[in-house]
């Protein structure tokens, strides 16, 4: 491990406890290493899990504001353009999940509705009802609270 000094007497001080002794510095790089991979995994999962999570909030719950029709005995309210879309069938929230493949340092989160994509960001004949970008956006704002919650753990 190299020290940044002005002179040899500065390392020398940076090395040694203001107990009598010495303090031994040991760096185990490969665990320090493998420690961070596993940290860096671990919190790429949760971002991964907190954004299907939001998505699947934001799709499932609070106040739309659109047209109210009845298809059978069901009535639904459907989302305003806008508004993230409003469940109806539950295949939309169904069909998101989380591709993690443990160890890569990856995860993927999956909206596997084919109409996902026409909702997200609308068509030529219907406005966009987002719900992927504001989960995102209430994601990253939860960011420094996920980081915490991940730990670096090495042994001395």
């Amino acid at each position: 491990m190299a020290l940044a000094s002005a002179s040899p007497s500065d390392e020398k001080r940076a090395a040694t406890s203001d107990w009598a002794g010495h303090m031994t510095l040991k760096w185990n790089g490969n665990q320090v290493k493998n420690s961070v991979r596993g940290s860096v995994d671990q919190l790429v999962f949760r971002v991964a899990h907190a954004l299907r999570n939001e998505a699947v909030r934001l799709v499932q719950t609070g106040s739309r504001s659109g047209r109210i029709y009845r298809r059978g005995r069901k009535t639904h309210q459907a989302s305003a353009p806008g508004e993230p879309p409003k469940t109806d069938t539950g295949a939309l929230v169904r069909s998101m999940r989380v591709d993690h493949r443990p160890g890569t340092g990856r995860a993927n989160f999956v909206v596997g509705a084919e109409y996902a994509a026409r909702l997200e960001f609308g068509t030529a004949k219907m406005a966009a009802r987002p719900f992927v970008r504001p989960a995102i956006e209430n994601v990253k704002a939860k960011m420094p609270e996920l980081m915490r919650s991940v730990t670096v753990k090495v042994e001395k």
